[in-house]
């Protein structure tokens, strides 16, 4: 594993068919929750999609974290929680951080918020864009 995706890069990599940049990379089991919810509202509440392509997305998404290794914050809730107390960030994103910070690991995101409070912390960050 090479990099930490959190699910904004993972759904960007999906938009630019550019699933390639995801290899190698792991996440968090929340990033499945935040692309199905993603979907759901682009079919349901913004009429973007119909429910054919929303489907569709959804075995894309299974397809790619298939491919990626999994992470989890059981265990170590106690310290993600001191770390979005810390950096007032939420708890999604202070487990993304807090998984990139333990393991040494750059952080993929597109959000430029996240990306700023990792430098901040000393974890290396950059869109999916600044690392293909």
């Amino acid at each position: 594993m090479s990099h930490i995706l959190d699910s904004s890069a993972i759904f960007r990599s999906m938009k630019d068919r550019a699933t390639d940049a995801v290899v190698e990379g792991c996440t968090l089991e929340l990033a499945r929750y935040e692309l199905g919810n993603i979907v759901w509202k682009q079919h349901t509440l913004f009429n973007a999609i119909d429910r054919e392509e929303s489907l569709r997305l959804i075995r894309v998404i299974a397809d790619i974290l298939n491919t990626l290794e999994i992470l989890h914050a059981e265990g170590v809730e106690d310290r993600i929680l001191e770390l979005a107390e810390e950096h007032s960030i939420t708890f999604y994103a202070a487990s993304y951080l807090f998984h990139a910070r333990e393991r040494g690991l750059p952080l993929i995101s597109e959000d430029t918020e996240l990306i700023e409070k990792a430098r901040k912390m000393g974890v290396k960050a950059s869109t999916l864009s600044e690392t293909t």
